[in-house]
């Protein structure tokens, strides 16, 4: 699975019809400019059609590198995303209907397909194509999990079983709505399902995450990020990036430990450099946008981005980002500055051309050659999805500037072609395959550590927790390795306190700060750091290590940050804002609320599916005060009853949270009573501690039955 590879398009490129407005021409008041022709000073001759072999000729790479082809047409046909499996097979998602003529018409007819590739000689190169489904509305990406694949087409979220092995899909299974958007504006809509080290898949142009749990989908809110593509490296660091943005990274995952002071950092730059003329841009008519070689001053179509973390490229090329240029027919690269954690920037990695004078990574003379996306493979090398075609940019940004060149140029003719090619060290030397699904935690390359991850949390293989613990805790295996082996616990739930403070012991700066940042999933409060290693937080911050000791200091003083992403904007209700004391309760519940209740009831108290039940208009919190501070401090468990309808759906206990005092406690409780429509009297901080007092020796989780006994 070539761990979210090649996600596919920010496009550019090709259409215009003198005589007929574009969709794409609305956003430029002066409709005069349109018509410039300043693209005939570079050549208005057809743009030819070369064969895989000949477009492999076409290409300049990085010194100490070769590529390679690994697969084109009549295998694959207009390729825009690939994965792969442990058994070495490529699984792609074609876009039959992307673009078929310069007016974009039947876009959405059910033609297109996810292939599977396979190497049958082992020569390198793919010469065997099995079609896995072939029904679908342009997929854009796929993830091969528990029991069989998640494909995402236009509008949806399937799931596709081969139930006899032969590569064939035999039952879909529609999920749920996704990537609607898509089915009118291709380009803006979700895309990716990229495995990351927290387990969970995150998209692009997307606010949700995806987890494959018990044969459903679970969802929860995330950030926004990028437009087209999604990487991850071996920290867990996520990179997106946007159609004018090389890429941009944050560290959400960790708590946003880095970059200190930012929530995200981006490129240092947006200049490009292709080795051709490349004037078939959507806004290349605009004066100045164009160089003297008629190159854009900076790029326009970044449409995926890729990450060598644990990969087969060298020290010198760890945690380099290469991103995807298929308007300037390029691959650029991004070095850091300095080794992570002390990386504060990035710099472009350009090189010398005798023709041009400087080139990026990967660059091409053919025209025709789109690299849409890409990933760093089970060999740690970069894999590049070529949709090899002359149009890309979609009939919803099309301007008739652009549709004019592509008619001359016969950039609308020769679709349904494609090529995916490996790009590879000189002096690369192959490593072996993990020999089981622990030891591939403990992999040379980030693709097997998390297919390994992803495999054993998805399949629920508990009877592999002591071993994996084993690995945790060893000192001669690799940090990542250990980092992997520590969050794969959690994801199995069986993540001890012990295993976290040997963790947080260690003497590698990313295994201890993994310790720190999962303290809370060795208990039954995930979002809440356990006050009882505030002391060790504190030790740790004062040893000022990078990264590290600010991370620390934090957790030792204030506790985890807040990790709910939602849209949900708080109204604070009338009776709230006229009560001096009722809203400073409330806002202060708010916040708490937040940090320690919102990831599994939500900011919106709608509850989430499979995990907990909502709060906004439920009995349970606007009843009898004596209920729901019991609840608050000892925890429910067994079947309950909500507004006189059984739950169902959800764990049969919530723990509780008598590790808060009184006054954090009556200030949430007020806060949910009277928030998402709720309205009850406030709960002081005298009432928790009054109920506290009476049951001393209480730490299981009251039944059902016992509330209903203590409140008559």
């Amino acid at each position: 699975m070539i761990r979210k590879v090649f996600t596919y398009l920010t496009l550019f490129a090709s259409l215009c019809t003198l005589s007929n407005a574009q969709n794409g021409d609305g956003k430029e008041a002066n409709s005069d400019i349109l018509k410039s022709e300043n693209w005939k000073e570079w050549g208005t001759d057809p743009i030819p059609v070369l064969s895989p072999e000949d477009s492999l000729k076409a290409l300049k790479v990085a010194p100490g590198f070769k590529v390679e082809l690994v697969a084109s047409e009549p295998l694959i046909k207009d390729p825009v995303f690939a994965e792969w499996d442990s058994e070495g097979r490529l699984w792609v998602c074609e876009f039959r209907t992307y673009m078929i003529n310069l007016d974009g018409t039947d876009e959405n007819q059910r033609v297109s397909r996810v292939v599977v590739l396979e190497d049958t000689d082992g020569d390198g190169r793919m010469d065997k194509s099995t079609p896995f489904v072939d029904d679908l509305i342009n997929p854009r990406t796929l993830s091969i999990v528990e029991g069989g694949v998640l494909v995402v087409e236009s509008g949806k979220l399937w799931f596709c079983e081969d139930k006899d092995g032969d590569l064939r899909c035999e039952k879909k299974t529609d999920l749920m709505e996704f990537a609607k958007g898509a089915l009118n504006n291709i380009e803006h809509a979700e895309n990716s399902l990229h495995y990351a080290i927290d387990n969970w898949m995150y998209n692009s142009k997307s606010s949700r995450k995806v987890r494959w749990e018990d044969g459903k989908v679970v969802t929860a809110n995330a950030l926004s990020r990028g437009q087209w593509g999604m990487a991850t490296d071996a920290y867990g660091r996520l990179f997106h990036n946007h159609n004018s943005i090389w890429f941009n990274i944050d560290w959400k995952i960790y708590d946003r430990a880095w970059p200190i002071g930012k929530k995200e950092l981006a490129a240092p730059t947006k200049e490009v450099f292709p080795i051709h003329p490349t004037p078939a841009l959507n806004r290349a008519y605009k004066p100045g946008m164009l160089n003297e070689n008629g190159n854009p001053k900076s790029v326009t179509s970044i449409s995926g981005v890729a990450v060598h973390s644990s990969g087969a490229y060298g020290e010198e090329w760890e945690n380099a980002v290469f991103s995807f240029s298929p308007g300037t027919n390029t691959v650029g690269a991004f070095k850091t500055d300095k080794p992570f954690p002390e990386t504060k920037s990035y710099v472009h990695a350009t090189f010398d051309d005798a023709e041009v004078g400087k080139r990026e990574f990967l660059a091409s003379t053919d025209t025709r050659f789109r690299p849409v996306n890409g990933s760093f493979g089970p060999d740690g090398c970069l894999y590049v999805v070529d949709f090899y075609r002359g149009v890309i940019q979609h009939r919803q940004f099309l301007t008739s500037y652009l549709r004019n060149q592509s008619e001359v140029k016969e950039l609308d003719k020769h679709i349904g072609l494609g090529r995916i090619y490996r790009v590879v060290p000189i002096d690369a030397e192959p490593v072996a395959a993990p020999e089981n699904l622990v030891d591939s935690l403990n992999h040379k390359h980030l693709w097997w550590r998390l297919d390994g991850q992803q495999k054993i949390v998805e399949g629920k293989k508990v009877e592999l927790a002591d071993d994996i613990k084993k690995l945790a805790t060893d000192d001669s295996a690799s940090p990542f390795g250990r980092a992997h082996a520590l969050w794969t616990l959690a994801g199995l739930n069986k993540l001890d306190p012990e295993t976290v403070k040997t963790a947080i012991r260690d003497t590698d700066w990313f295994v201890s700060l993994t310790g720190l940042r999962l303290a809370g999933a060795a208990t039954e409060h995930d979002a809440i750091f356990p006050l009882d290693l505030k002391p060790m937080a504190k030790e740790i911050a004062n040893q000022k290590r990078p990264i590290l000791g600010a991370y620390a200091e934090k957790l030792s003083t204030i506790g985890y940050p807040s990790r709910v992403v939602s849209n949900y904007k708080d109204k604070e209700a009338k009776w709230v804002t006229k009560d001096k004391k009722l809203l400073s309760q409330y806002r202060k519940g708010r916040e708490l609320y937040a940090t320690s209740c919102g990831a599994c009831h939500q900011l919106n108290g709608k509850g989430l599916a499979d995990i907990a039940p909502k709060l906004a208009g439920s009995d349970w919190v606007t009843g009898k005060s004596t209920r729901v501070v019991a609840v608050a401090l000892h925890g429910v468990s067994g079947p309950i009853k909500v507004n006189g309808k059984e739950v169902t759906g959800v764990p049969p206990i919530m723990p509780g949270h008598s590790f808060m005092n009184d006054e954090q406690l009556a200030n949430i409780l007020t806060y949910a009573r009277n928030a998402w429509g709720n309205q009850a009297d406030a709960i002081s901080k005298e009432e928790v501690a009054k109920f506290r007092g009476a049951h001393p020796t209480r730490f299981m989780p009251w039944t059902a039955e016992e509330l209903d006994a203590l409140i008559k």
